[in-house]
């Protein structure tokens, strides 16, 4: 997703925190539009049935994993350190130009692996 790629690190915590709130608000945008648009004919038909925020959660705890596995297997491998930007560097991700947001996308992904781990051995 676009948080993993293009955020200030400003915008990110390690716990998450920060991207919910991000979440929420484009959560709540979408629930009124799928309401505006004929998708569903309440908000709580949103909320309870056709597009749950725990859905949305999941979803993009999904994303983030994916983009991790890209990142960690693609993207590092070929990375070079720079010790001042270059005009090469302003076409890459966050994840790339930032320690901060590199730093996040592994403590995201672990965090949600271990959450799923955790769930998956406790049901």
């Amino acid at each position: 997703p676009t948080i993993c790629a293009a955020l200030q690190p400003s915008c990110i915590s390690y716990d998450g925190s920060k991207e919910n709130e991000l979440l929420d608000y484009y959560y709540e945008c979408l629930v009124k539009s799928l309401v505006e648009n004929g998708v569903a004919s309440t908000e709580k038909d949103v909320h309870d049935h056709v597009f749950p925020r725990h859905v949305l959660q999941k979803q993009y705890d999904s994303a983030v994993l994916d983009i991790g596995r890209m990142v960690f297997a693609y993207a590092w491998a070929r990375w070079k350190a720079e010790s001042t930007p270059t005009a090469a560097s302003f076409n890459r991700n966050a994840y790339n130009k930032s320690t901060k947001n590199a730093l996040w996308l592994v403590v995201r992904v672990s965090e949600i692996l271990s959450a799923r781990e955790k769930a998956a051995t406790s049901s």
